[in-house]
């Protein structure tokens, strides 16, 4: 009882964290968690799943307001929850963020209960994810990070052992992690791994059965999903899953009116590239892994792996093992098939879905290293200090930058407000490289086409783009921004003070 009482209070702890911190926080983050919020807002006001600007152009929309065809529904929807309560608003949006990254100490207490493990080592890991930055930070944010670790990792904790109902639970978890973010459909991969080779590398066949409940219940969960996509566009997924896995830059998500295939990924680079890339994102998508723990935590996260490897005891294999493959497939699936999708931050969130079933490793390594425990609490504490403190100053870092550029993209947004409606339509639209910030100003927008200067001017006369809010970053209409060439098509309209537009 005494246990679950700390466990509690950690819980608070995390929750006192994060609202003292939430109070300086006005922005729903940049980029994703900005279109979520955005969405939500619009599923306040009734407009349903759809969005008012374009950001990538696989779906070719027709006009700048369209059906959402690309991100997954869950998180905007949990945002929408408390402002359809409370009223529009950033604080109001973040708070089912801020209350289940509050909860997610319980399946780091429960992953290190099942490693048999002493209650400190439970409830260190229990505060470890209270206070790692990474969970800090997303948990003031309304993007996908926290609730996919929720479900995640609560799939994968029910994958550990074997039944129908847990199978059933399994899938029902992975299609809602699916419907927060579309590789949730990973877990149900690496728990067909598991179940297949019994948590080791030992092929077992029996439990096999199991596989088909997991997926049976998936489907069940995401099926409304994919009946309205079905309709909405004619297809079950994004447009975009059919080409992103021959991009050959970063970019190319912004590509307007190119098709991409095997062909063309072989004509646009040579074998070395291809290979060079892949083996690039996999060395840096290793550094991000250990850099989301930090240096401490991440030594003894390792050092709790080997440890269990290292023993012929495979009952802590098969505790930890649904975590691992889960890890291995989103590795193996951004670094090698997707590199340009991990290069866009895809891997990281992924991976922090698992965070709080390998921070367990941790505690094990802490509990069979250090014998003496005054030490081994002393070492616990000094970790969840540098966290906390980290978590702080990360957050504090991140929202002072964040508000640095809404600023700067305000005074932009009170600049377009002055010019004129260039084409008469009674709205003016911007051509920009944020839609969901200029959006978030009170702008429609279309992201910058990644092309030739020619198709840019072409996609802006179709969506009736009045102005270009320059730089572009794009290598046909940099000389333009940087006063090095002139187009009559394109003609400089106004400076905004004191920021780069």
């Amino acid at each position: 009882m005494r246990v679950r009482v700390w466990l509690a209070l950690i819980c608070l702890g995390a929750l006192a964290l994060r609202i003292g911190l939430a109070l300086n926080v006005d922005f729903p983050g940049v980029a994703d968690p900005n279109h979520y919020y955005n969405l939500a807002v619009r599923l306040i006001e009734g407009q349903g799943f759809t969005i008012d600007y374009i950001w990538q152009y696989s779906a070719d929309p027709a006009s700048i307001v369209h059906p959402e065809e690309h991100w997954m529904p869950l998180a905007a929807a949990l945002a929408a929850l408390p402002m359809a309560v409370f009223g529009v608003s950033v604080h109001a949006a973040i708070l089912p963020f801020i209350l289940i990254g509050s909860a997610l100490p319980v399946l780091a207490f429960i992953g290190v209960r099942r490693l048999r493990l002493s209650d400190e080592g439970a409830l260190f890991a229990a505060g470890a994810v209270a206070f790692l930055p990474e969970m800090v930070l997303n948990s003031l944010r309304t993007d996908t990070t926290i609730p996919f670790a929720l479900f995640t990792s609560a799939a994968l904790l029910l994958s550990a052992r074997l039944t129908l109902p847990r199978a059933l639970g399994v899938g029902a978890l992975a299609g809602f992690a699916y419907l927060t973010r579309s590789d949730g459909t990973l877990i149900i991969a690496a728990f067909a791994w598991h179940v297949t080779f019994n948590g080791d590398f030992a092929l077992s066949w029996r439990p096999m059965r199991f596989i088909p409940a997991a997926i049976i219940a998936f489907v069940v969960v995401i099926l409304p999903w994919l009946v309205r996509n079905l309709d909405a566009f004619g297809a079950f997924t994004s447009p975009e899953t059919r080409i992103m896995w021959f991009f050959t830059h970063h970019d190319d998500h912004y590509a307007y009116g190119r098709t991409f295939s095997l062909e063309t990924l072989l004509a646009a680079q040579t074998p070395t590239e291809i290979i060079s890339k892949r083996l690039f994102e996999m060395a840096a998508g290793g550094v991000m892994m250990l850099r989301a723990f930090g240096d401490a935590l991440a030594v003894a996260v390792i050092g709790g792996l080997a440890l269990i490897l290292a023993r012929r005891d495979g009952s802590h294999r098969r505790m930890i093992a649904p975590a691992l493959f889960f890890v291995m497939i989103v590795f193996i699936a951004y670094t090698i098939m997707l590199p340009y999708k991990a290069q866009a931050g895809s891997l990281k969130k992924a991976f922090l879905g698992a965070v709080p079933l390998l921070i367990p490793l941790a505690a094990l390594a802490l509990d069979w290293v250090i014998e003496d425990r005054r030490v081994r609490r002393g070492a616990m504490a000094l970790i969840l200090i540098v966290l906390a403190v980290n978590a702080v100053q990360l957050v504090r870092t991140d929202t002072s930058a964040s508000a640095v550029y809404l600023a700067q993209v305000e005074r932009a947004a009170g600049v377009a407000r002055t010019l004129p409606d260039t084409n008469g339509d009674g709205d003016l639209i911007l051509m920009t490289q944020d839609p969901f910030i200029v959006r978030y100003v009170g702008f429609r927008s279309i992201m910058y086409p990644y092309e030739d200067r020619d198709t840019i001017h072409a996609a802006a006369l179709r969506y009736g783009v009045d102005y270009l809010l320059m730089p572009a970053n794009r290598p046909s209409l940099n000389a333009l921004y940087e006063g090095d060439d002139a187009d009559p098509r394109f003609i400089p309209a106004a400076d905004v003070p004191g920021t780069p537009f």
